[in-house]
């Protein structure tokens, strides 16, 4: 066993489960690796209290206060994925632990299934297809349906994944309009995207796209008041978090119309309980939560979270540190 250790304490066994290299190219560096499922906080410590680099890769929120200040030997965790709400960020940064994540495993994956979200639902493909199988030739169902051109697509959140959905759709000769308060106008204009304030973005757009991470500032950032400020009819994809999104009101809006229709690969609850009302909507459109797939995303994940270990327990910087707040105070491991 190497004389560092590196621990994946949950993973998602269905989509993303190790790849079988890890091991080996952490054995480069002086490193073992292990993946264990861990279902509690009490397992985490079991198999992670001396670890020096943890990482999660569901979004299980297993990393807590709790858990961290109970991590001696812990210099990096790691989210293995974008979003790191499920790592307590500053508990982490108190300790002087690290937090990393994985933000480009996945960038093309995501825009393609935000966008495929999109199309499904201005063409009703689920609907469609749902009645063609019930033995139905329902061709009225398809009505009524919307041409994008000429439409205007919002972005809330214009990182990797949003910007790469507004190159996407550069030739569909869509108004692309974006929210994001960290981004210059020259950068959003970069991607073919102009910025506007959230309020003007929930006025103006046809179609709404979210693209960004999970924190207090984005917990149901689309709430009551947005969703009475909405361009009726509009048209909802959230491939990013559950949460940013407050599900009361958007069913509301959904069955009165506002919100003509919703493509969701993320839910508030995960999975999604069998009674929830987006369940007897069929303006809405499900996934769970698997806009990221792809075996490509998987292998870069994992590559990913090797060479962030690697660059830890060699005693260097690594990349995607998310808290850098953190390095003028790092913990020292002896």
């Amino acid at each position: 066993m190497g004389a560092h250790r590196v621990v994946l304490v949950d993973y998602d066994e269905a989509l993303f489960a190790p790849v079988g290299f890890e091991a080996e190219l952490l054995a480069q560096v002086g490193a073992s690796w292990e993946a264990h499922q861990c279902r509690s906080e009490e397992a985490v410590l079991a198999v992670a209290r001396d670890a020096e680099v943890i990482a999660i890769q569901s979004v299980r929120p297993l990393l807590t206060r709790r858990v961290i200040a109970q991590l001696p030997r812990c210099r990096c965790l790691i989210r293995a994925g974008a979003g790191y709400d499920s790592i307590d960020y500053r508990a982490a940064t108190e300790e002087g632990i690290m937090v990393c994540n994985a933000p480009t495993y996945c960038t093309d994956d995501v825009a393609d299934h935000a966008i495929a979200l999109m199309l499904a639902c201005v063409r009703h493909l689920a609907r469609l297809d749902a009645a063609m199988r019930q033995g139905r030739y329902a061709r009225e169902l398809a009505r009524p349906t919307r041409r994008l051109k000429g439409t205007v697509l919002g972005i809330i959140g214009l990182g990797r994944i949003g910007s790469t959905v507004a190159r996407r759709v550069k030739g569909w000769e869509m108004t692309v309009l974006a929210y994001d308060p960290y981004l210059t106008q020259a950068q959003a204009g970069a991607v073919g995207a102009h910025l506007v304030s959230l309020e003007e973005l929930l006025a103006r757009a046809d179609t709404l796209s979210i693209h960004c991470p999970l924190t207090e500032e984005t917990f149901h950032l689309l709430s009551w008041r947005e969703f009475a400020q909405i361009k009726p009819g509009l048209v909802l994809v959230n491939t990013a978090r559950g949460p940013i999104v407050h599900e009361e009101p958007l069913v509301q809006a959904l069955t009165d119309g506002r919100v003509w229709a919703a493509g969701l690969d993320v839910t508030e609850e995960e999975p999604l309980p069998a009674d929830s009302p987006l369940l007897r909507l069929d303006n809405v459109i499900l996934t769970p939560h698997v806009a990221a797939n792809s075996p490509e995303a998987r292998h870069d994940l994992y590559r990913l979270i090797c060479e962030i270990s690697s660059a830890v327990v060699q005693g260097q910087i690594p990349p995607f540190v998310v808290n850098p707040e953190v390095l003028d105070h790092l913990r020292r491991v002896e």
